[in-house]
């Protein structure tokens, strides 16, 4: 387990309070960073016909991306905790005039599914978050077809993805307060700890690797903006105009040794475990 790691895992109420703010700063279609889902259903193998359940789905990465990608043959069915993110993927997937998606408020832990459902199961950036995460694969398990694929991907060490201990470190700085403790979206960091959920799960052919690219972001100031909005929404709540902006200061200066030429390339790094059911029980 990670070192200084935080546990508190969020309920539902807390998910659906984060969906008010991705309604303001998500991309209303495709992903404006599109890498990482890209990776996942490359990974998948996903491909057009295919019954898919995303797990965790948020507003919509990466099922808006593996949708497109099938072009209407087969489903993709999005279950997560919060109606309101499932509110912003259905958005998403509107503006594109995505027909084949279906919306499911579903805890990962109880998935409201038949046995031996779906060829596919993918869940990204979901896995971390539940206290009993056997029981989260056992019930992706369950509503595999035999010989389905599952697919999850979640983030690396903490040190390792800038996108969040860059901005954390700068707030807490600007607030004159200690670094928060690691949050739990790294929870399955550690190499090896996905392969073992799954293997534990009893799932084979199980690969679990290492991904990451550096986003290039050309427009900082918009970047700054939307992660203070995403994920300190409470600490810049009762900023006045001269303070926020004397934060986004801040964070222009964490931002400066990773910008050259105007153009402020962020490191993203995580890791990715594909596993198949059994065909026999």
């Amino acid at each position: 387990m990670t070192k200084g790691l935080h546990l508190k895992i969020r309920d539902k109420s807390a998910w659906e309070d984060r969906s008010k703010a991705w309604a303001s700063t998500m991309s209303k279609g495709l992903s404006q960073d599109d890498t990482l889902n890209q990776i996942l259903i490359s990974e998948a193998g996903i491909k057009p016909g295919q019954k898919i359940l995303d797990i965790a789905s948020g507003s919509g990465n990466p099922a808006v991306s593996a949708a497109v990608l099938m072009n209407g043959e087969g489903t993709i069915t999005l279950t997560d905790l919060s109606e309101g993110m499932l509110k912003n993927a259905k958005d998403r997937a509107n503006t594109l005039n995505i027909k084949n998606m279906r919306y499911c408020t579903a805890d990962m832990n109880r998935l409201p599914f038949p046995n031996d459902e779906f060829d596919l199961a993918s869940c990204r950036f979901g896995i971390m978050f539940p206290e009993n995460k056997i029981k989260a694969a056992l019930e992706a398990k369950r509503v595999l077809k035999p010989g389905g694929k599952i697919v999850y991907m979640v983030w690396d060490e903490y040190d390792k993805n800038p996108p969040f201990f860059v901005p954390r470190r700068a707030v807490a700085n600007f607030f004159k307060e200690d670094e928060p403790p690691i949050p739990p979206r790294h929870s399955m960091s550690q190499p090896g700890t996905l392969r073992l959920l799954l293997e534990d799960s009893g799932f084979e052919r199980i690969l679990e690797k290492e991904v990451g690219y550096n986003n290039e972001i050309y427009d900082l100031d918009a970047y700054i903006t939307n992660g203070l909005k995403r994920s300190h929404a409470e600490k810049i709540a009762d900023l006045s105009v001269s303070q926020f902006l004397k934060l986004k200061e801040s964070l222009y200066d964490a931002w400066a040794p990773y910008t050259k030429d105007g153009i402020t390339f962020v490191p993203n790094r995580a890791r990715i475990v594909v596993g198949f059911k059994p065909l026999l029980p």
